[in-house]
């Protein structure tokens, strides 16, 4: 915790709520007196000051009551019930309302098991040891997941990397009977076998490295997971879901259903609530999960609600299907100059599916064409360097290696050949990551977009004046107040350009 004003709510040490935990403990209260205590709980009290994302601006406190918590809970679990012996491996931050919800309301009414990681530094190996049924995280989580295997069998044997292709084209084939265009079907007997056979072979040795061999209920949220990553875990046979919500209906409001996954969607509604477009195409909720208002902010909650329905800011549609599209935020959605729409988080989804990108921005709002600021994924591009000579001392000489840009280069490439109109047409490898401390990320790691654009909006000119190269000054404030200024020159790839040959002719 850091620059915490205590004048308000003093603050107290961990020791010290153990010492009136025990003294609590040892006061004799009866059944009754805890059941006088929960009688004489209100519902309609506030349970949590829930902060927003701040992907748009500053977080605001959202006041979310018991009665909220509770009424969602018991939504999740009717639509999607678990076994009272299952265990949940919770990591994801605890002031977000998503993982509150998981945590502590749905963890109380399903009766789970709650585990938790030793360290920071030891999630991914806790997490492989506990084996959970029950995941939920954030898009980050599974794209990782997805880098890592695909750069690890790109970088194993010729043997390996033949199992792993026919497995996948198994499991591709299998999925779309789960999630993509078959859905309405149920896979042939034939497939099944073959599918069963390449888990045992390929799939779970896979689902074990990673820990979701024996996860049953998986979920992602709390922003936009990419249609070709939730197929590939279904090609693996983990049937995850997306969920969709906001702080401002306690988490979530949609949900994919088992008999009803669509790669396109976020799901279909809980129950007891409703969503409706507005003739601008946004997305706007009513039910007893929807906030009340924002505290002290009455300004912005008379913005946000509309007598019971809440404006998402998030543009989306509802199928004849009942199942829920975001297809990026109001605000975010750009306009090229042609007057073509394109909604940028469709098009960095895309790019991420790549073992070795690991962040992108996609710009150009009113431009000709679509450029890109991207992150490389270190451990993977380092691996891949390493196995080839590539020389350099760390993150950012790695940034600088011709090598790299022609790696990445192919990437866009093929992700071109999905786009189709609009293709990404020059782009930078930017020296640093995306920073949650410097206000670039949210904690759940989304893009703060117009905090990124505007910061970078010199360096974002010069791509499309042509430039050969960038150069970029940013200033860095950590939590802690530390401050740190990096500058520096990056090259700018033509897509349609090779950087340079490849070591081993590749």
């Amino acid at each position: 915790m850091f620059r915490y004003d205590d004048t308000a709510v003093p603050v107290i040490g961990y020791e010290e709520l153990e010492d009136r935990g025990r003294e609590r403990a040892a006061e004799e209260v009866t059944d009754e007196d805890f059941a006088d205590r929960i009688r004489g709980l209100d519902p309609d009290t506030t349970a949590m000051l829930s902060p927003t994302s701040g992907t748009t601006g500053m977080p605001k406190r959202v006041k979310l009551t018991h009665f909220n918590f509770v009424n969602l809970a018991n939504a999740a679990i009717e639509i999607d019930p678990l076994p009272q012996e299952s265990d949940y491996f919770s990591y994801l931050p605890m002031a977000w309302v998503g993982e509150q919800m998981i945590l502590i309301a749905a963890a109380f009414v399903g009766g789970w098991t709650a585990n938790f990681p030793e360290q920071p530094e030891t999630e991914q190996e806790d997490l492989r040891e506990i084996g959970p049924e029950i995941i939920f995280s954030s898009p980050n989580a599974y794209e990782g997941w997805v880098a890592d295997i695909k750069a690890k069998i790109e970088n194993s044997t010729r043997l390996k990397r033949w199992v792993y292709d026919r497995a996948m084209r198994i499991g591709e084939q299998y999925a779309r009977y789960t999630s993509g265009d078959r859905s309405d079907q149920d896979p042939p007997l034939s497939l099944r076998l073959k599918h069963r056979l390449a888990h045992w072979v390929a799939y779970r040795p896979i689902l074990d490295k990673i820990g979701l061999k024996r996860a049953k209920n998986v979920y992602t949220g709390g922003g936009p997971l990419g249609e070709d990553h939730l197929q590939y875990y279904h090609a693996l046979g983990v049937e995850l879901k997306q969920i969709w919500g906001q702080s401002e209906v306690c988490g979530f409001v949609t949900m994919h259903r088992d008999d009803r996954i669509e790669a396109d969607t976020v799901g279909e509604v809980f129950p007891n609530v409703e969503v409706g477009l507005t003739p601008k195409g946004e997305l706007v909720v009513r039910g007893p999960v929807v906030t009340d208002g924002y505290y002290n902010q009455p300004e912005k909650t008379e913005s946000t609600l509309e007598g019971e329905w809440l404006h998402t800011d998030d543009f989306g549609a509802v199928t004849d299907d009942d199942q829920v599209k975001v297809l990026d935020r109001m605000d975010d959605v750009m306009e090229l100059a042609d007057g073509s729409a394109v909604a940028p988080i469709s098009v960095e989804t895309k790019l991420k599916f790549n073992p070795y990108i690991k962040e992108a921005l996609i710009v150009g709002d009113s431009r000709e064409s679509l450029s890109a600021v991207v992150n490389i994924r270190y451990d993977n591009v380092s691996e891949w360097a390493d196995q080839r000579d590539i020389q350099y001392s760390g993150y950012r000489e790695l940034t600088e290696r011709p090598a790299v840009h022609e790696l990445l280069r192919r990437e866009v490439v093929a992700t071109n050949e999905e786009l189709g109109e609009h293709p990404i047409e020059r782009f930078v490898v930017l020296f640093k990551e995306f920073d949650a401390d410097d206000g670039e990320l949210t904690r759940t790691g989304k893009i703060r977009r117009e905090v990124v654009t505007d910061r970078y909006q010199e360096m974002i000119d010069e791509l499309y004046d042509g430039a050969e190269t960038v150069e970029l000054e940013t200033t860095i404030v950590y939590q802690d107040g530390r401050e740190s200024t990096e500058r520096g020159e990056m090259r700018v790839v033509d897509v349609d350009e090779v950087v340079t040959e490849l070591p081993g002719g590749e």
